[in-house]
């Protein structure tokens, strides 16, 4: 436990100087590069934590290794996203596919969230129809309200949906299962899950909108943004 929140601080603490390279290098491509690396670095803390978490909850690990993997493994894909989602500024030639790799990793790291839930943890079919439900209704408020949030998704719509749907599921399905296995882990994931969102809602200003990419946009989504991912890891501190 103690080398879990160890890592947090450690990460948390290393996120600052990277917040500031990237406001700084926003002009110029050449200078963050030195941030990536730091960026890479508070990601890796991430997942760390949910190492120590793994190791600290070995014990258990036959009855809850799907969701220990299956966090680890999403872990993995949100750091490919968050180097996929700097390498657009550094090479602007390549933006759109730097952006769609970026969200892409997003997508899939919310896939084996779910996947780590699902095949832990088993639901029945009301449950399963609320938490596909939740998806559609984040998906759908996401797509109406692009034009009064004053966005434009352009070539990025489809997978904005989708990444909205995978998201909605991830949130929902956290939320049932607290609620029907009163497993603290699930409400603690859920808690990093919403903080996780509402750094998704800044980033959607900063790369859809417009004047929303001032200092305090970009800080606010990195700060929730790995809050989020570290709460996610630091849940499995509550298994039970």
């Amino acid at each position: 436990m103690a080398a879990a929140v160890i890592l947090t601080a450690l990460g948390m603490g290393t996120l600052l100087p990277y917040i500031s390279f990237r406001l700084k290098g926003k002009a110029e491509a050449q200078k963050l590069f030195p941030g990536l690396i730091i960026k890479i670095g508070v990601s890796m803390c991430f997942i760390l934590t949910t190492c120590a978490g793994i190791l600290a909850g070995s014990a258990r690990f036959d009855q809850y290794k799907y969701l220990f993997l299956g966090i680890l493994a999403g872990q993995v894909f949100g750091l490919l996203g968050d180097y996929w989602l700097d390498m657009k500024d550094m090479y602007p030639a390549y933006r759109e596919p730097y952006m769609f790799a970026g969200f892409g990793s997003f997508f899939i790291c919310h896939l084996f969230f779910n996947a780590g839930l699902f095949l832990t943890y088993r639901w029945g079919v009301k449950n399963w129809l609320v938490i596909l439900g939740a998806g559609v209704v984040l998906c759908a408020f996401v797509m109406v309200t692009e034009k009064p949030m004053k966005l434009k998704y352009g070539r990025f719509k489809l997978i904005t949906g989708a990444y909205s749907f995978i998201f909605g599921v991830s949130i929902a399905a956290s939320l049932v299962c607290w609620f029907v296995t009163k497993q603290p882990q699930a409400l603690v994931m859920c808690v990093g899950l919403v903080v996780f969102l509402l750094s998704d809602l800044f980033l959607s200003g900063t790369y859809f909108g417009v004047g929303k990419d001032k200092t305090f946009d970009i800080a606010a989504n990195y700060i929730a943004y790995y809050g989020g991912q570290f709460v996610i890891a630091l849940s499995l501190l509550w298994m039970k």
